[in-house]
């Protein structure tokens, strides 16, 4: 599309926008630079843009980054005020797209979290390639590692007394820096949340290991205290699940889906030593780690091998050391085809 053609977008324009809606979920660095052009182009439409952006960011259905607590208590508001409005003239009979009920609404609209670091110049991502491991310090001095194909948003002008918010996908080990004196009264300047694809994870002080995953996400709580807020996504209503020492948890859609205490809970973290800890691990299992955090392609010649499960533990250095694991304990072949794609099959 040619820039002139921004120059009569309307709020209904940008969200029907399918390169604005990508680039309002998930900044890319080419995009940020187009759409900053267009600001620059057009600065009168940076209000409009801003507004679309939190529209977005707080309403899309499969967001990453969204506080989901928020974003449901504000939907119910906007459901509730919608139902109240009488429809334009001009649209009865019509069948009302989503987000123009959503826009007939937004003077409802309150400040999404993550909305105006798309336009705005404290946003930083860090986002680490296959195999590679990242230590990020954040602007309070805590220390995040980033494993191979992970991301990390947070804004980077953070001031005492102000919320201090993460949004991670992928997996990140978390030193948190402990600045409350009083687990039982935390005060807004004092919490640290780290936002997943399931989950809102509030931090007391403490480390911790979250990967986050397409079809769940898992904790495991080496030090401290955290509580993972889950918010229902038909109700307004919150759950809880305080996490302790030990405990390892898994998450998706929004519920809690197991939850166990781990007699080494610290092997969670081993891939910052560039380690493969597996413990009664599901081939899947392995074959995951393989292919979202170093870039491997895995073929398996039938589905059901994905099942089978190495009984005890894995503690190997090397991605050739894990294949000869499981080429031995579960009479695999392993056929490299490339450097980084390989066949499992039956012997």
């Amino acid at each position: 599309m040619q820039m002139k053609e921004y120059e009569k977008y309307t709020l209904s324009d940008f969200l029907e926008d399918d390169s604005f809606v990508r680039w309002a979920i998930n900044a890319e660095p080419d995009a940020n630079v187009f759409w900053k052009e267009v600001i620059n182009t057009y600065p009168e439409k940076e209000e409009i843009m801003t507004q679309a952006v939190e529209i977005i960011t707080a309403y899309r259905s499969q967001d990453s980054f969204a506080n989901e607590m928020g974003r449901q208590q504000l939907w119910n508001r906007i459901q509730a005020d919608v139902k109240r409005e009488e429809e334009p003239v001009a649209m009865r009979g019509k069948s009302i797209p989503l987000y123009m009920k959503v826009a007939a609404a937004t003077t409802l609209l309150v400040s999404a979290s993550a909305a105006y670091w798309f336009l705005a110049d404290h946003r930083e991502s860090v986002h680490t390639a296959y195999n590679e491991v990242t230590k990020v310090v954040l602007p309070d001095h805590s220390v995040v590692t980033l494993n191979g194909n992970s991301t990390l948003y947070y804004n980077d002008n953070w001031t005492d007394g102000t919320l201090r918010e993460v949004w991670l996908e992928g997996e990140a080990f978390f030193n948190v820096k402990h600045i409350n004196k009083d687990t039982l009264n935390i005060r807004e300047g004092e919490r640290f949340l780290v936002h997943g694809r399931d989950v809102e994870i509030e931090v007391l002080g403490t480390s911790f290991n979250v990967r986050d995953q397409a079809d769940k996400t898992d904790v495991t709580l080496i030090t401290g205290k955290v509580k993972v807020v889950l918010a229902s996504p038909s109700e307004d209503t919150m759950t809880n699940v305080i996490m302790l020492p030990g405990d390892y948890a898994e998450f998706a859609n929004q519920n809690l889906i197991a939850k166990k205490k781990l007699e080494k809970p610290q092997q969670s973290a081993a891939w910052i030593n560039q380690d493969f800890v597996f413990t009664d691990a599901l081939l899947k299992e392995i074959v995951r780690t393989l292919v979202q955090y170093h870039g491997y392609t895995v073929d398996v010649k039938d589905n059901k091998l994905l099942n089978l499960k190495i009984e005890g533990e894995i503690n190997v250095s090397s991605i050739p050391e894990l294949l000869a694991t499981v080429s031995a304990t579960l009479e695999l072949n392993v056929e490299q085809k490339s450097e980084k794609h390989i066949v499992l099959s039956k012997k």
